[in-house]
């Protein structure tokens, strides 16, 4: 079939093809400190534009198949959804951290397996859990975020309580 000296040169192909390959491979990974298993760090936090009292953290990107809002005469509210290279770890700390800068009381949190932080303020209740997607190595952030608007006094028509922070609007 083969001479050695064939079998020699395929070979020695093969290796340098597979070392190439693996050093392009751990160029993906490289570089930063917090690039730990190809996570990214969040650097540079945004505020979505329909729920502008959330801060989220970059390297988060929204999910528009999985959020939705919903508007009534006594409740606004909605769920954002969100997937990213994002360390669990780091995302609540992010969140619990960012949250109290943007008037809200953090009301109770759950450490596991996943995480479920929730924040509160006067007419309003936000949960977020953070989850891992074993499939895709994506960390999965959900915001579940209602709005009281009965509490507030007359309904989803009063321009009282600080309406001007939240907006209720079909995503695009």
């Amino acid at each position: 079939m083969f001479s050695k000296s064939k079998q020699k040169c395929a070979i020695g192909f093969l290796s340098i093809l597979s070392l190439f390959l693996f050093l392009a491979g751990c160029a993906n990974y490289g570089g930063g400190g917090d690039a730990q298993q190809g996570y990214a760090a969040p650097s540079q936090p945004y505020y979505p534009p329909d729920f502008r009292e959330i801060l989220i953290p970059d390297g988060l990107e929204m999910n528009r198949e999985d959020s939705m809002f919903v508007k009534t005469t006594s409740f606004n509210g909605g769920v954002l959804t969100f997937e990213g290279r994002v360390d669990v770890i780091s995302l609540s700390d992010f969140f619990e951290g960012s949250m109290p800068k943007n008037g809200w009381r953090q009301s109770g949190v759950v450490k596991a397996k996943n995480y479920l932080l929730i924040f509160t303020k006067p007419d309003r209740t936000c949960m977020i859990t953070i989850s891992e997607n074993k499939l895709n190595f994506k960390t999965v952030v959900n915001i579940y975020i209602s709005q009281d608007t009965d509490s507030m006094g007359g309904g989803a028509e009063s321009s009282g309580g600080g309406e001007e922070n939240f907006s209720v609007a079909p995503l695009e």
